[in-house]
């Protein structure tokens, strides 16, 4: 059957293929956001005005577009596919932060993502108008707003897809708090919609719940839904109660995407309504989850076997990193195994993962502890605008990651921390993740975080932040027992700090310097 001819196919993307699937279905609820439907034929005129909007502004091929509308909007999708059927490619101003959060960006962070990519415009709607002025003020960039029906799109205005070129840069904040970009090409960005697509359309999965924001690395996955020909429930942040109410309510919605405090989150929420076993689950209304994708930080064992007993055999968990994409996953029967919760899985399809000496660069045997470092399609170009940054992560079509791992002789990774991490005392290098595992495996914790402190003659001392379950009692001194028995009593924190909540960075993981500095 020949496949109809429609203005953006000379594209030839994955744009084009996703447009031309919400075409064939174009009554069919494609997306839910703010208790609204919106069609594929919606989606399709969102994304034919964004497309004339931004040629009549003279975008083309190599340029930039920063996007700034509502978190989470049905327009972060169609505003980046009108941009790349013109050859151009995005970038977001609202927030770098890839867990939840709906706050805007200081205007001196969206200032310097502006400088700092070079673009041409700045695409916002009604509700970022009052920014977008000001930004436009500051910088002498215009803003393109869409004018409904104001124009039309023609075939000889779309660019033919060139995967080698620059589709996306995204933000993150980092250590340091100020935005770092990662700019990925087109081939890159296809490669993380393949990964997805495999992981849902091996399970089956069709309509989606997301929470998390569509500037980071769940805007792939969202792709990838549309290619499967499934719909999109988009949240502007996460809330607990309202994941569980969406899910119960709509029995389409087979898998979600969340960081892995959301999952404990829920799992708080579900027992708070006295939701405590597989039964009330499926009486519940949630028994349609087939996948809960989750990652972006270590998990306690104990929640997710929690976890695993409400849900089934439904948790995936991801090891990611925006400089690389998809790395690992520990699929959902693989979640039963008590002999690998400690590890993230096994290397996604057309992933190379190996461990290396930090130092001499050689590759280690099965076991030894080193660095991760990683080969895969999804790797981006480098950092935006620091060349010396990507020379260092960047070598022999290799990404440094940084982390530090094993791998056994089944394939599976486990994670041990981070290279900047590693605490050394008396001589022996202390990983804090290993002390977080032993920590969060003691029945009410909920969250660890362990650190270094050097003091002023330069030795380090292990202190660790905990926050606690306040239904349980938990004893400090058990679990410095517990560290003791099971590694060694120079891996025993010197100081155990019991927090009503610990803090969290902008990525969402424990805020260790702050940590550092206040408890010190």
């Amino acid at each position: 059957m020949s496949v109809p001819e429609h203005w953006w196919s000379a594209s030839k993307s994955y744009v084009s293929e996703i447009l031309s699937l919400l075409a064939a279905a174009p009554d069919r609820a494609a997306v839910r956001w703010r208790g609204e439907a919106f069609s594929g034929g919606d989606l399709i005129r969102s994304v034919t005005d964004a497309f004339v909007a931004l040629r009549d502004r003279g975008v083309g091929k190599g340029d930039v577009v920063a996007i700034l509308v509502a978190p989470n909007s049905p327009e972060m999708l169609t505003a980046r596919y009108a941009t790349q059927l013109l050859g151009g490619a995005v970038c977001y101003l609202r927030t770098t932060n890839p867990g939840t959060r709906a706050t805007l960006l200081p205007l001196d962070h969206q200032l310097q993502i502006l400088r700092d990519t070079d673009a041409v415009t700045i695409y916002a709607d009604a509700e970022a108008a009052e920014r977008a002025t000001e930004l436009a003020e500051a910088s002498g960039i215009p803003v393109t707003r869409l004018s409904p029906g104001g124009g039309r799109a023609g075939a000889a205005d779309v660019v033919s897809w060139d995967p080698d070129t620059l589709a996306f840069i995204g933000y993150t904040s980092g250590s340091t708090g100020r935005p770092k970009g990662i700019r990925l090409a087109g081939h890159a960005w296809e490669a993380t919609v393949r990964a997805w697509m495999d992981l849902g359309s091996e399970a089956g999965c069709a309509s989606i719940l997301i929470s998390t924001p569509l500037s980071h690395g769940v805007a792939p996955l969202a792709d990838a839904v549309f290619a499967l020909g499934g719909a999109i429930h988009l949240h502007e942040t996460f809330d607990a109660g309202k994941f569980v109410d969406t899910v119960s309510a709509d029995q389409e919605i087979s898998w979600t995407f969340l960081a892995t405090n959301h999952v404990f989150q829920i799992l708080d929420h579900l027992l708070e309504r006295g939701i405590g076993d597989s039964d009330a689950v499926r009486a519940a209304g949630l028994s349609g989850l087939k996948r809960i994708v989750y990652g972006g930080s270590p998990a306690a064992p104990a929640r997710i076997a929690q976890a695993f007993r409400l849900f089934g055999p439904v948790m995936a968990q991801g090891y990611a990193a925006t400089e690389c994409g998809r790395i690992t996953t520990l699929t959902p029967p693989e979640h039963g195994d008590p002999e690998l919760a400690a590890t993230v899985g096994r290397p996604f399809p057309e992933v190379d993962v190996v461990v290396c000496n930090s130092d001499s660069g050689a590759e280690l045997a099965v076991g030894a502890i080193g660095e991760v470092r990683v080969r895969t399609p999804q790797t981006m170009d480098g950092y935006n605008r620091e060349p010396e940054l990507t020379a260092r992560v960047l070598r022999d079509g290799w990404y440094h990651t940084g982390d530090i791992g094993r791998l056994d002789e089944r394939g599976y990774l486990t994670l041990l921390g981070r290279v900047a991490d590693v605490i050394k005392v008396g001589g022996v290098k202390v990983h804090p993740i290993v002390l977080e595992a032993e920590i969060l495996a003691h029945p009410g914790v909920r969250h660890a975080a362990v650190y270094g402190v050097r003091d002023e003659d330069g030795s380090d001392h292990i202190h660790a932040a905990i926050e606690c379950d306040p239904a349980e009692a938990v004893d400090v001194e058990k679990i410095r027992a517990g560290i003791a028995e099971a590694l060694s009593p120079i891996h025993v924190p010197e100081k155990v700090h019991v927090l009503s909540a610990l803090p969290m960075n902008n990525n969402g993981k424990p805020d260790k310097v702050l940590l550092r500095s206040q408890y010190a």
